[in-house]
């Protein structure tokens, strides 16, 4: 457990049992009146009432109470008029009026202006209630806490002098030079400027939004932690996950269970179990089942799902190199170790694959396989372009190898080989092929539906010309070889070019081969339509005036 947590653990048990402490060693004593200018007594009934006038000092509970008058009650309980204040060890109360029973060690503190004073720490208010046997203070019509960083309201809550310690419930709104805060249940350690929350929580930073259940700020280390329903909101980006870590000054963030990091400028969605990012590098890595979509703006287009052991998502700017001005942001995706990809019209297994937004360029590295409509199509490494969010252009390097399934005898693979080889598409079909270096190709032929023979035919280049998923002319570029093989001397062994290997059974059949993660809609504009801190408490509390204010030397 972490120092921060283990603080709020500790501090957490000291408010549970602070009070029962108190009241079973607490010795019950009667208030103590230390001095007074002048000292009547009133007979009212059978009951006299003193009233203390003047420099009035009493004490109780090793609280001492200052007024400039009091009456004092048979019950030991009395009532405080004017400039009244209240000291115990480091706390300072400040206030109009004050009744005071002493059988429950509590006064109730009025005025145009109560103000609790501990340290740096002041609690504005109007109406305010203090134990002087616990130490705790608690206000129920609106309070503000401040120090030299943060501001605090709320509708009502609680201040454990003894644990530094604020507790606000009802609406509770802070802020300070950096964040914006609403939340409906948070704990404040003033000494140690950390914040814990425990309900719904809404932070605003520059053009950040944050939501989230349960968590906590340390402010001198600038991290926050949340927990629950965690979602954040930038100018670009969404992002989702169970848990989050973000750690402002190293400009850090670490995300736990259900991560989804959406980029709405480069139509990208990353989903995984874990994610960290760096920010100031525009890097996130993505693991624990990761999977990437890649769609377009366009509803109608289809999307792309990725996964493979880790995605790496980055972002890159461009600059024009006569002005080094930034004009465009290039965004990479990067999956690595057993990928596997799926879209209607395009399928693929590699070991690694990069894809960058701006581009529409995907690069496969090592033993890359794709598969288009019947199409089985191998390299070493293989481009892949797009136009218009479709399949345009794919580049074949290094031992290209189109292979496809004969329609009727299944035993039987149309075969085109290269060094390298270039495959052009129209409408994410594939209609030619052009074939660079070593060109090797073992093509069954057919009339209306019956096979013919089989071309079997080598040369430097080989161009292909397809209409219709068929073959409709083959042009041979110099050193051309090729012969026709008649049905019956058909011999599949012979007809198999060297590297051939048909490996249907890792093509992914659709997406939930590549992930069963559900996708999180937009969340922006609900979240746009959250209403931010207001202030209103702050507002009423600095607009009093000609209230009793205590010495500015007590905030130290």
């Amino acid at each position: 457990m972490g120092q921060v947590a283990s603080n709020i653990v500790r501090y957490g048990l000291a408010v549970l049992f602070a009070g029962a402490a108190a009241y079973a060693f607490a010795e019950k004593r009667k208030v103590e009146i230390k001095h007074a200018d002048f000292w009547r007594s009133l007979k009212t009934g059978e009951e006299t009432i003193n009233r203390l006038i003047g420099n009035v000092r009493l004490l109780h509970n090793g609280a001492a109470m200052t007024c400039d008058s009091a009456y004092m009650y048979p019950d030991n309980r009395f009532e405080a008029f004017g400039r009244v204040v209240v000291n115990k060890d480091t706390t300072w109360l400040f206030g109009d009026y004050m009744d005071y029973q002493s059988n429950i060690d509590v006064g109730k503190v009025r005025g145009r202006l109560v103000t609790l004073l501990d340290g740096k720490t002041r609690l504005r208010t109007q109406f305010l209630d203090f134990n002087t046997a616990t130490n705790v203070a608690f206000f129920t019509k609106g309070g503000v806490i401040d120090n030299d960083e943060n501001l605090l309201e709320s509708n009502e809550g609680n201040y454990y002098s003894n644990q530094k310690l604020a507790i606000f419930n009802g609406k509770v709104e802070m802020k300070n030079e950096e964040y914006r805060i609403k939340s409906d249940s948070l704990h404040y350690l003033t000494e140690q400027d950390v914040s814990t929350f425990f309900k719904q929580t809404y932070i605003w930073h520059e053009d950040v939004f944050l939501s989230f259940r349960q968590g906590y700020y340390d402010k001198p280390g600038d991290h926050f932690f949340m927990s629950n329903h965690v979602y954040m909101m930038s100018e670009k980006q969404e992002s989702w996950s169970d848990s989050a870590h973000y750690y402002r000054l190293q400009k850090e963030g670490e995300m736990f269970g259900n991560v989804q990091l959406y980029d709405s400028t480069q139509y990208a969605i990353s989903l995984g179990d874990y994610a960290k990012l760096y920010e100031d590098r525009d890097l996130a890595y993505i693991t624990k089942e990761p999977a990437g979509v890649l769609f377009s703006a366009d509803p109608k287009d289809d999307t792309m799902f990725i996964k493979g052991d880790t995605l790496l998502v980055r972002r890159v700017a461009n600059t024009d190199s006569a002005t080094m001005a930034v004009d465009s942001t290039r965004k990479y995706m990067h999956a690595f170790f057993g990928v596997k990809f799926y879209h209607p019209d395009i399928q693929g297994v590699c070991d690694s694959m990069a894809y960058s937004a701006i581009d529409s360029l995907a690069e496969m590295f090592y033993s890359p396989i794709l598969w288009n409509k019947e199409n089985q199509l191998s390299a070493d490494k293989m481009e892949i372009y797009q136009k218009n969010n479709q399949l345009h252009r794919l580049d074949m390097i290094d031992a290209g190898f189109i292979a496809s399934q004969d329609d009727s005898v299944k035993s039987y693979y149309n075969q085109i080989k290269g060094k390298l080889i270039v495959a052009h598409f129209e409408q994410n079909d594939l209609y030619k092929v052009d074939v660079f270096g070593s060109g090797q190709t073992v093509y069954y032929l057919r009339d209306s539906l019956k096979l013919s023979g089989t071309l079997n035919a080598s040369s430097v280049d080989i161009f292909f010309y397809i209409k219709n998923r068929t073959i409709q002319k083959i042009n041979y570029v110099s050193g051309s070889e090729s012969k026709v093989v008649p049905p019956k001397d058909i011999n599949v062994k012979d007809l198999t070019l060297k590297g051939f290997s048909w490996q249907q059974d890792l093509r992914p059949r659709s997406r939930y081969d590549i992930t069963r993660r559900a996708i999180q809609p937009s969340r922006r504009q609900q979240s746009l339509a959250i209403e931010q801190p207001t202030y209103v408490i702050t507002s009423r509390i600095d607009k009093i005036k000609n209230a009793f204010f205590p010495p500015d030397d007590l905030r130290k």
